[in-house]
């Protein structure tokens, strides 16, 4: 935090409770805009004080400024009052170095993949994300060589220059990139960064790439043509975790790091075989069903008690099985023989004779302790509830209500 001179409410836009929106005179936060958050920090003073929760632009007619949005912790507002600010610097600094990256990681995958355009960005704290178009694949290894890419450009200290220039003239300069759609502006903000890039930008960086520190993308997700990447300049910590967790994945399954995808893409391919014999499978299974004849109010329930089966092979048998007998319920437990406390599957089905809605029924019987849901016809779920007298009892005052 860094403490500035003493500053003046000059104009009160919004106050209800303890959330306030105000205008200084003179502003030492910085606005969000260009896909990064705005500063944060706190105003005080004269038995005042309030969080500064985000700074933004003001635009009313002709009149200009930034707002903030307060958290009021003591005191009240009034106009004209006095106070003092303080930036929150350290989370400013790391939004710099996040933005900082971005540009030149964005300007580097530009070059590599012919046809990508950057469409939009979010700066954040621990982790950044751009957004891509591209009509191309995007793969681990492509990204790898643009993060590599990226971290050589830091690595060379390179001046990152903020320039302010007329419109006309910044969209004379061919090498720089800008959302013209988006800027209105007749003075135009850009931020060069010599060799690599040049944007037309409002957010904050480093005053030299090296300032940027670590750089790492994280993940993406996507298809052609959209496409997000998220990466983060905290390289030393996320680095950490991900060797912890790379570590103990390697001691289960016994293998090399280098091995470790060739040994996933095989599990995954015999999983796949795996599913698909299971669906030539389903449609031989039957259970040995237990028969609970209506008597009363209580309705009919068959019951099939099927150890250590996954969902996926109680499915089918049991659908099966309320279209043979449509005046019952159909119920299946399938609890684990090895861990006889653990949660089980579950599923239930109404035959279509019967009107009860089971939308709520685990919900509503916390006796059966069980977790689920559904429709008004069927549900599956989890429960530890084995006792088939529990669930028909649920059921009659079910159908009761």
């Amino acid at each position: 935090m860094t403490l500035a001179p003493k500053l003046k409410i000059i104009d009160i836009l919004e106050s209800n409770g303890k959330k306030a929106q105000v205008v200084l005179d003179v502003c030492p936060f910085h606005p969000s805009g260009g896909g990064q958050p705005g500063d944060t920090g706190k105003l005080f003073g004269g038995g005042f004080r309030a969080d500064v929760r985000d700074t933004r632009k003001l635009k009313q007619g002709k009149q200009e400024g930034f707002v903030l949005d307060l958290m009021i912790a003591e005191g009240k507002l009034a106009p004209g009052m006095e106070v003092f600010a303080e930036v929150d610097l350290a989370r400013n600094a790391l939004l710099s170095r996040m933005h900082t990256g971005q540009h030149i990681f964005s300007r580097l995958q530009e070059n590599a993949c012919d046809g990508l355009e950057t469409v939009k960005v979010n700066i954040g704290e621990s982790e950044s994300v751009v957004y891509v178009r591209y009509d191309g694949e995007l793969t681990w290894d492509s990204l790898f060589d643009v993060e590599e890419k990226t971290s050589l450009a830091i690595r060379e200290n390179i001046p990152v220059e903020p320039l302010v220039m007329p419109r006309e003239d910044a969209e004379k300069l061919p090498e720089l990139k800008a959302h013209w759609d988006r800027i209105h502006d007749s003075e135009i903000r850009i931020v060069r960064i010599a060799g690599v890039d040049a944007t037309a930008c409002s957010g904050t960086h480093t005053a030299s790439t090296q300032e940027v520190g670590g750089f790492m993308v994280t993940g993406f997700n996507g298809s052609p043509p959209d496409w997000e990447i998220r990466f983060t300049v905290r390289q030393e910590e996320i680095s950490r975790e991900h060797s912890r967790a790379m570590r103990k994945i390697l001691r289960e399954i016994g293998c090399k790091s280098d091995q470790v995808v060739d040994v996933f893409a095989r599990q995954k391919e015999e999983n796949e075989i795996l599913h698909h014999v299971l669906d030539k499978v389903r449609g031989y299974i039957s259970f040995p069903w237990e028969v609970h004849e209506a008597t009363g109010n209580a309705p009919a329930l068959h019951v099939a008690v099927v150890g250590g089966l996954t969902k996926e092979l109680l499915s089918a048998p049991a659908r099966a099985h309320a279209v043979e007998y449509p005046d019952a319920f159909c119920l299946v437990l399938a609890p684990n023989v090895t861990a006889a406390k653990e949660p089980f599957p579950f599923i239930l089905l109404r035959g279509a004779d019967l009107s009860t809605d089971l939308s709520s029924f685990v919900k509503n019987f916390p006796e059966l302790e069980a977790r689920g849901g559904g429709k008004p016809d069927w549900l599956n779920g989890m429960t530890t509830q084995k006792n088939p007298s529990v669930w028909r009892n649920c059921l009659a005052r079910c159908a009761a209500l």
